[in-house]
């Protein structure tokens, strides 16, 4: 059984729609939602799960990203240098999930292969420019098919519907197991209201709602993609004075 700490990253900033994470919910509503990604320690394994948007340069507005929201400074304050990483495990390949995959020279990369088949060749083009397929091919990946274990006290259940190749982590920690859903679930909201809520973006409905079944079954804390109240703990299992 594992027994990591999590630390959340803030390392950007979009402006957009609450309806681009709440389908059909929150029309015209205006909001800024955090990019996150998230480092991983066990004292042994150093782990990042998932790796934040690419540097701004025009793309995708509105979009920032201060300094000290780069994700080699949101490291070094925790004492940790990106080289340091050895293994980072993907949700998805969009461009603000896997922008700063070079970070991390040493890290052997985990996604699913159903994944990196939809980068390479999106099936629904409307969605084909979340994919930054001039950063995405530069990293060597090693493709995971399904279900499995990654190591000890961290695995990996497919979770499709956002994108057709999806996947959530599962991570052990002494409070019990916490599930990084990526952007199956963008905001708590998403989760705990009844029905569930999907993604705007979304390229099957029926394997959205499957996979969030999925997760719910898996009875874990869930910390969702771009959830600003995640934010409020600088680790997890949250520190009693925290």
């Amino acid at each position: 059984m594992g027994n990591f700490e999590i630390y959340p990253l803030h390392v950007g900033d979009l402006v957009r729609q609450k309806s681009n994470l709440t389908f059909m919910k929150h029309p015209g509503e205006i909001i800024t939602f955090p990019l996150i990604c998230w480092y991983l320690t066990d004292g042994t394994h150093k782990i990042m799960i998932d790796t934040g948007g690419v540097a701004p340069d025009g793309r995708w507005q509105p979009y920032t990203r201060t300094a000290e929201q780069n994700p080699r400074d949101a490291l070094a304050r925790l004492g940790v240098k990106p080289e340091e990483i050895d293994t980072v495990i993907i949700t998805h390949l969009h461009w603000d999930h896997s922008g700063n995959n070079a970070l991390f020279p040493n890290a052997v990369f985990y996604v699913q292969k159903k994944e990196l088949e939809e980068a390479a060749d999106p099936p629904l083009k409307i969605f084909s420019g979340s994919y930054d397929k001039s950063e995405i091919f530069k990293t060597s990946y090693t493709p995971v098919k399904g279900d499995c274990t990654l190591m000890d006290g961290v695995r990996v259940i497919t979770t499709p519907g956002h994108t057709l190749g999806s996947q959530s982590v599962i991570v052990d920690t002494k409070k019990g197991p916490y599930l990084f859903a990526g952007d199956l679930i963008g905001l708590y909201e998403c989760y705990e209201s009844n029905p569930m809520i999907a993604n705007g973006i979304h390229l099957d409905l029926i394997a959205y709602y499957e996979s969030l079944d999925k997760v719910k079954a898996q009875n874990c804390f869930v910390l969702p993609g771009h959830e600003a109240l995640v934010l409020k703990n600088s680790v997890y299992p949250p520190k009693a004075e925290e």
